[in-house]
């Protein structure tokens, strides 16, 4: 499948996760597939900012950050996906995009997944376009035959992991007193991959939401 060119470069585009180069990387990408999902990336100043929350958040809470080139947001984990199954997310990935269209996402709210000791960022309201699209998304996938996690969509960025959660419960709330605004204007497919003992995410490919 062709790459279609998404005009001029948003706020959105991805450096951890090259937009520019995922169409010439993408056949070496598809071909080594191992765990694939759906997900947006933050730009430079975006992700900055939540590293830097990340890293407070460490040192209040124990644990382990994600490096900051893994951060992002999930929006459908796949798992395990062949090649021409990759092929198929593909298609899938393409048309959720261009049924969606760019919007704002301001993370101002900071909580936990307990029992997994997982501390995150996400969004006390979310906009109802990054839920419009995580349905469609959805519904795309069950549609050509994958088998999604029976969990309701829940959108946030990972901060820590292995981490004394408890410690996030008494502090204003989880409310953040300067929230992140975060221009959203792409999908990418990405992929887990282990280097020399490093986990890092690939891009498979990116596109533009609103086509």
């Amino acid at each position: 499948m062709s790459q279609r060119r998404s005009g001029k470069t948003t706020a959105s585009s991805l450096r951890a996760v090259p937009v520019r180069r995922a169409a010439r990387a993408s056949t070496s990408a598809a071909n080594d597939t191992s765990r694939v999902f759906f997900a947006l990336w933050p730009d430079d100043e975006v992700r900055a900012a939540i590293e830097a929350l990340a890293h407070d958040c460490v040192l209040r809470t124990g644990g382990r950050a994600p490096d900051a080139p893994n951060l992002h947001l999930t929006m459908a984990f796949i798992g395990n996906a062949s090649p021409s199954r990759v092929a198929k997310l593909r298609e899938v990935g393409s048309n959720a995009a261009d049924f969606a269209s760019p919007f704002t996402l301001v993370l101002d709210r900071i909580g936990a997944f307990h029992k997994q000791e997982i501390a995150w960022i996400g969004t006390a309201r979310p906009d109802p376009k990054i839920q419009a699209l995580a349905d469609h998304l959805s519904a795309l996938l069950t549609d050509a035959g994958f088998e999604l996690e029976p969990r309701p969509f829940h959108p946030h960025v990972t901060l820590a992991r292995r981490a004394r959660t408890r410690a996030l419960n008494s502090e204003n709330g989880g409310g953040l007193a300067a929230p992140i605004v975060w221009n959203v204007s792409r999908l990418t497919l990405a992929a887990s991959k282990h280097a020399q003992g490093t986990l890092r995410y690939v891009a498979v490919d990116s596109w533009p939401l609103g086509g």
